[in-house]
């Protein structure tokens, strides 16, 4: 998992409008959770590699959340922001509690904004998704290397929440295969990998030794063809 790569992974959580009282008009405000706390993701398989993820607490605390500058964006997409919490100022609000991180913002009256409610309204949109770097994390793996869980600790940053439509981590740009290769597992298969590919280029260059020497060989039968047809002319020439 590349440290310096934004990685996405979407709940499914319901999100909604928080309704308020005394305020006449509908509610703009949208809230939801966007990070759950020691929940053990459904199985990801993206190119042959099966994996499971869990969030520690540890790893979204609201003394590193008020450093980021997160913003609250519709399907992924940076162009569709409608909130933005910048080192825990702006509207976009952030809490957390045991269960995970929670998030409630003030749509603003705008041509995306009013989509964002309508689609949070009409259940389009469902879940929330959250976008981070990862920094310390550990790997186990389950079922004789068959399966990998990936067990987030700390994360070098979080730049975006998303309202998303999909279930639960259904959406990852991780590199699974970057999990895989830093299992025990994967390392032996490298080293078994690597092994097998010195022995084969062992035995091409002998191939090619061998293949060298037989050309060298028909090279010296041809020179003493030609020689000894050469002698032969000159004895008939002498006669």
């Amino acid at each position: 998992m590349e440290q310096n790569k934004n990685e996405i992974r979407t709940f499914n959580l319901d999100i909604g409008i928080r309704e308020v009282e005394g305020r006449e008009g509908e509610s703009r405000i949208i809230q939801g959770t966007a990070i759950v706390f020691n929940a053990e993701s459904e199985v990801l398989d993206e190119h042959g590699v099966k994996f499971r993820e869990v969030i520690k607490p540890e790893a979204a605390q609201m003394a590193f959340l008020n450093t980021q500058d997160i913003k609250l964006n519709l399907l992924h997409d940076r162009k569709d922001t409608v909130a933005r919490s910048r080192e825990g100022r702006g509207n976009l609000h952030i809490d957390v509690d045991g269960k995970g991180v929670n998030f409630w913002a003030e749509i603003p009256k705008c041509d995306i904004g009013d989509r964002a409610l309508e689609m949070v309204r009409a259940g389009v949109y469902t879940g929330c998704s959250f976008e981070f770097r990862p920094d310390v994390y550990d790997i186990e793996e389950r079922g004789a290397g068959k399966e990998v869980r990936v067990t987030h600790k700390k994360f070098r940053s979080i730049t975006a929440f998303t309202l998303a439509m999909d279930p639960a981590y259904s959406q990852t740009t991780v590199n699974a295969r970057e999990l895989w290769n830093e299992t025990p597992t994967a390392k032996r298969e490298a080293e078994e990998a690597k092994r097998k590919a010195a022995e084969e280029a062992r035995l091409q260059q002998e191939r090619e030794r061998h293949e060298k020497e037989l050309a060298q060989e028909r090279e010296k039968i041809k020179m003493l063809q030609e020689q000894r047809r050469r002698e032969m002319e000159l004895d008939n020439f002498s006669y």
